[in-house]
């Protein structure tokens, strides 16, 4: 008597471990499970649920199992299982491998793939989880790309900026068939640590051949042509083709080549985000002596002409060195 209520209490307390742990979860195609009856041990089984959502079971044959919580399915089990079988009154169902609830991470992680869980976490965590990112990862470009019934649409998502802010609970929340894309840094260069990453300014700076070039206020999701309208526009003399941007990472800074004329033409290379302290300089379409633009030659070409003149009235009233001829001197 003394063993049986002692199997009783290992069945329930096993019972009640795999409720919890299930809780909120409901069973998917592709996970295996673990079936146990204490009754019976000679029934107990693991089992992978097929793509129909069946799973196939001993003296009973198929069960519904996708759609359902452990609890749910031990239930219709023991239902099924004690119409043919008396002696069967308890089982326990507990999920050993989830695959049904699935992310793929790709690009600059460590571990990149499929993970999956019992219940998908926040973006950081899943970063994390995929051995978060390698030295030339880039967090301020996360691209999600969603999938089930979102399948196509993209995000792109600053992670730094919501790590320093504090604001985690604020990233976009991911969900099952999501893929996660950590970029390359620009040009390649190393990212700086999360400790070296600073607090910026809300500006970009745009300089060079625009009407008014200087600080902008920062705004989210602002690309290079956007910037330009925002400073203006370019002027008659700005070189399109040979744009630039100095963006910032931690301790580093690295320059990258915008070819605005063929973006616009085209809408090639894809948008390029600014970040906030980004420098996006519009070069002149020809530089003279020295790499000096045709604005500030002209000023210093207006200068020296001033100086030229100065001198010559000046030596003229003077009388030095060089008077000026008398009337009627032949």
């Amino acid at each position: 008597m003394n063993r049986k209520i002692a199997y009783l209490l290992v069945a329930l307390a096993l019972m009640a471990v795999g409720a919890r742990a299930a809780e909120g979860y409901r069973i998917g195609p592709g996970d295996l499970l673990e079936i146990r009856f204490w009754q019976d041990a000679t029934l107990n089984v693991d089992v992978r649920v097929g793509q129909d959502g069946m799973i196939n079971l001993d003296i009973i044959g198929q069960v519904q199992a996708a759609g359902k919580t452990t609890t749910e399915l031990q239930n219709d089990i023991v239902r099924q299982m004690s119409r043919l079988n008396t002696r069967i009154s308890q089982a326990v169902v507990r999920v050993i491998e989830y695959q049904y609830q699935y992310v793929f991470v790709k690009g600059q992680v460590l571990n990149p793939g499929k993970l999956t869980f019992e219940e998908i976490p926040d973006l950081w965590t899943i970063i994390n989880e995929a051995g978060g990112i390698s030295d030339i990862g880039d967090l301020t470009r996360v691209t999600i790309i969603r999938g089930g019934r979102d399948a196509g649409k993209v995000e792109v998502v600053n992670v730094i900026e919501a790590i320093e802010s504090g604001r985690l609970d604020q990233l976009p929340q991911i969900r099952r068939e999501d893929t996660i894309e950590i970029p390359r840094t620009p040009a390649g260069i190393p990212s700086a640590d999360i400790s070296q990453q600073v607090t910026r300014k809300n500006v970009i700076y745009v300089i060079g051949a625009v009407t008014t070039p200087g600080p902008i206020s920062f705004q989210e999701d602002v690309d290079v042509m956007e910037a330009l309208a925002l400073a203006g526009g370019p002027v008659l003399e700005a070189d399109l083709k040979k744009a630039r941007v100095v963006t910032k990472d931690g301790y580093y800074a690295q320059t990258i080549q915008v070819d605005l004329d063929k973006y616009s033409k085209t809408g090639s290379p894809p948008r390029y985000i600014l970040q906030k302290e980004d420098t996006f300089i519009v070069p002149y379409r020809r530089e003279g002596f020295l790499g000096i633009g045709l604005p500030t030659a002209a000023t210093i070409l207006g200068i020296i002409t001033s100086a030229v003149i100065i001198y010559e009235v000046v030596t003229a009233e003077g009388g030095g060195g060089g008077a000026a001829p008398a009337p009627g001197a032949g």
